[in-house]
This record gives structure tokens, C-alpha cells and sequence, in this order.
């Protein structure tokens, strides 16, 4: 699960390595520090150490980055003013890894304040004679400035690529890579704030012959016919996916079973209504659970899985809605 946390959230990745690095950095410098009798800089290095560590695994406790990031550029760059006083000149020159940091951890806006700040008590403190602290202004000022162009191309091209990536090009509905980071996103925000959150299994009733008699054209109207319906019969929070053929899923945070069991009722209803093609109807078996505590994003899936094979084993057009205690509700096609 750890691996598959890293996988799917970048920022993630960028704080467990630049903490990694930081506490294997700076662990020879606090052995010679104590070697050479300097012990308040040695308990300074400890420190950062610690704080960033504390940092890190802050940033695992849930969606915490934009936070963590923040607190990682405050904690870091202080960090690098405090040794700059306590070390001299050599404490300054961590100040470069710590503005390309900033940029990379934190929004821009305020890695640009807190960089800024930094660069700016160390020019007018610092231990620098005159023309070196303009010299270091200036450089420190120049590091942060490609930083900042550096992380607005790659954030835009992450975002770009991630988009593409994760989404269907037919329907335009996240694919199953999606899907996968959406359910641990939703995990965690389950455990955060404890409120439910519903996944549905949608399977097409009755869309291959639809493919064989009239063709992929027809086929790829019904399942644009039924993406719409789905969006315009769900919330903006609401997530759908295709994963694969005529197979969709939906994630709904804060719904219970009731609620599942609205949802999942009204898409079906619209899906008899209007989901006709060529000649041929076709419906929507629907199989739904909500998340349980402690439950992995792969069992998850699976209880909703196994509840949508139970709507097709009754007939199709139906809805069928795990249920905690493990009694399914069967929302059974009108006659």
C-alpha cells in the first residue's frame, strides 16, 4: 500500500526523498560537529533532522501535502538562517537545496514569500562582508528564480500528462488509473473525517448486441448516451469512471447506503428511459457498497463488483446495494 501511495502522489514521493535526503545529508555533519567540540551546532542539525522527519510523516497522515509542504519550506529555510549564525559562511550555502526545495514542495506564492525572506535576513545578518552579501543576494535570487519557472512548466505538464493519462478518450470519464488513486484518496479522507463514502459498479445490459448488429459506432453512442446521463444525474464531486468495455464505476463520497441506493435507482431509470440505440435497448445493471473501516481500495471494489454480477444474475436492469451487515438490498427492474 505504501508503494502504491507513492505511485500515485507525486508530492508524496518529492517529500519522503527530500527528507530521506536532508537526515542522511546531514548525519555526517552532526558526527563532526561533535568531534570538534561545536554541540549547540551539532543539536541544531539533530533538530532539523527531527522536524523534518516530523515533517514527513505528517505528509503520510492522510491529504496533508499542501500543508506539509508549507511547513517543510518554513521549518527548512528557518533552519538554514539559524545554522547560517551558528556555522558562518558555510551554513549559507544549504540555503541553495532549500530554495530549490521550496519550489517544489510548497505552492509558489508562498515559496516565493518564504525564499524572499530567507535570502533577505541572510543579506542584512548574515556573515558576509559587504560585496559577498551582494553576491549572495543576487546568485540566491537567480537559483530562485529558475526554481520558481522550473516548478510552473513542470507542475503545468504534470497536470497535463496526468489528465491525459488517467481519462478515457471516448467518454471522458477517469479510466481505471484513476480510479485507483481516486479510492486511496478516498480512503483517507474516509478515515480524516469519518464521514461514508459509496462505490458503484455499472455494467451495460445487453451492449454487445448492439456492437455486433449495428457496429462500434453504435456502440460508442451508447456509451456517450450513458456518460451524460450519469454527469448530468450526479454531483460535481461525484467521480465517474470507464473501466473497460461497457463497465463504468462511481465514486460518491458522502453517501450511505440509502443514498447509493437513490442514486444507483435514478441512472437506471434514466438509462431505460433513453439508453436506445438502433433499434435496441440497453440497460444498466448496477452494483453498490460503501467503504468499511479499515478496508483496502482493492476489497473495496471487489463488494461492489461482486454486487453488480448479483444484479446481473437476477436479470439484469437492476440495482443491488451491499450492505454493511452483509444482506444485500435488491432493487429489482419494474414490471
Amino acid at each position: 500500500m505504501l508503494i502504491q501511495r507513492l505511485k500515485a502522489d507525486f508530492r508524496l514521493t518529492l517529500m519522503t526523498v527530500f527528507g530521506a535526503l536532508t537526515v542522511v545529508g546531514i548525519t555526517p555533519f552532526v558526527v563532526f560537529r561533535l568531534l570538534n567540540n561545536q554541540p549547540i551546532a551539532a543539536v541544531a542539525d539533530v533538530g532539523i533532522q527531527l522536524g523534518i522527519t516530523a515533517i514527513v510523516l505528517y505528509a503520510w497522515r492522510g491529504d496533508r501535502m499542501d500543508r506539509a509542504g508549507l511547513l517543510a519550506a518554513v521549518f527548512c529555510s528557518g533552519g538554514c538562517v539559524a545554522m547560517a549564525h551558528l556555522t558562518g559562511l558555510t551554513g549559507t550555502l544549504w540555503l541553495y537545496p532549500v530554495l530549490l526545495s521550496n519550489f517544489l514542495l510548497a505552492a509558489r506564492r508562498p515559496a516565493v514569500l518564504i525564499s524572499a525572506g530567507a535570502i533577505a535576513v541572510l543579506v542584512l545578518s548574515g556573515p558576509f562582508e559587504p560585496v559577498e552579501a551582494v553576491t549572495f543576494g543576487v546568485t540566491a535570487a537567480m537559483v530562485s528564480l529558475f526554481a520558481y519557472f522550473f516548478s510552473y512548466r513542470t507542475e503545468a505538464q504534470r497536470r497535463q500528462l496526468e489528465g491525459v493519462a488517467a481519462r478515457d478518450p471516448l467518454t471522458g470519464a477517469l479510466n481505471r488509473r484513476g480510479l485507483d488513486r481516486e479510492l486511496e484518496r478516498a480512503i483517507q479522507a474516509a478515515a480524516r473525517d469519518g464521514l461514508p463514502v459509496g462505490l458503484a459498479v455499472l455494467d451495460l445490459d445487453h451492449f454487445k448486441e448492439v456492437n455486433d448488429a449495428f457496429g462500434h459506432e453504435a456502440g460508442d453512442a451508447v456509451l456517450l448516451t450513458f456518460a451524460d446521463l450519469v454527469r448530468r444525474l450526479t454531483r460535481r464531486d461525484d467521480r465517474l469512471f470507464r473501466l473497460g468495455g461497457d463497465e463504468f464505476a462511481l465514486l460518491l463520497p458522502g453517501a450511505d447506503d440509502e443514498a447509493l441506493l437513490r442514486v444507483a435507482q435514478t441512472v437506471r431509470q434514466a438509462m431505460q428511459m433513453h439508453g436506445h440505440e438502433a433499434g435496441r435497448g440497453v440497460t444498466v445493471s448496477i452494483g453498490a457498497t460503501t467503504l468499511r473501516v479499515g478496508e483496502s481500495g482493492r476489497d473495496w471494489m471487489h463488494r461492489a463488483d461482486t454486487a453488480m454480477y448479483d444484479a446481473k444474475r437476477a436479470g439484469n436492469n437492476r440495482v443491488v446495494v451491499a450492505r454493511a451487515a452483509g444482506r444485500p438490498a435488491d432493487a429489482p427492474s419494474p414490471a
